[in-house]
């Protein structure tokens, strides 16, 4: 089986420590992923046997990883408003075009499987929100910066947990799919506390 780049990914950060196993399964089942394109399941299965093929892991996950995006989405939007730091706002471009492409994804299985997506960031994440838009300045671009921080680390977690623990080829695949946007990330935001 010839290795794919999800793996290289993960083996040089060793922060993530995703088995390498359930990466290589997940992101292979019928096609690897591309990290530049949209993830376009197949909807050959009929849609009791797409509901049943699913478990409560991989609902949760995508219910969690949407609202995640949400939240990204609109912090990206708040720094393009708000941050004074130039890097911030470079950060914030990526992070709206990634979250967004990743959100793509995740309503389309969402849709597969049957899953009603909430449609608002959790109540921590609004909390968070709230929180930034009261910032300016500097103390802004430092409280943005180690918002979104916390939420790759928890991207991490759910990541490693879908990855052990789902059923669902299709979303494991998503998830091994969002491993080098999380990784590249990581780098960002550690690169950013140099700069602002």
């Amino acid at each position: 089986m010839k290795p794919t780049p999800y793996l290289a990914i993960a083996g040089l950060v060793g922060t993530l420590m995703l088995p390498t196993s359930a990466i290589a399964h997940a992101a292979s089942p019928t096609r690897a992923i591309p990290a530049h394109s949209s993830f376009a399941p197949s909807h050959a299965d009929s849609g009791t046997d797409a509901v049943a093929a699913i478990s409560e892991q991989d609902r949760m996950f995508l219910m969690t990883v949407h609202q995640g995006n949400l939240a990204e989405i609109k912090a990206g939007r708040l720094a393009l408003q708000k941050g004074r730091c130039e890097v911030v706002n470079r950060i914030a471009h990526v992070f709206i075009e990634d979250h967004s492409r990743i959100d793509n994804d995740v309503q389309s299985l969402a849709d597969k499987f049957d899953v009603r997506l909430p449609d608002a960031p959790d109540a921590q994440a609004r909390k968070q929100l709230a929180e930034l838009a009261a910032l300016s300045g500097r103390e802004f671009d430092a409280a943005w910066l180690r918002m979104r921080a916390a939420g790759v680390r928890e991207a991490i977690k759910l990541g490693r947990q879908q990855l052990r623990h789902g059923r669902s080829p299709e979303v494991k695949a998503l998830a091994a799919a969002a491993v080098p946007v999380v990784m590249r990330h990581l780098k960002l935001l550690n690169e950013a506390e140099r700069h602002c």
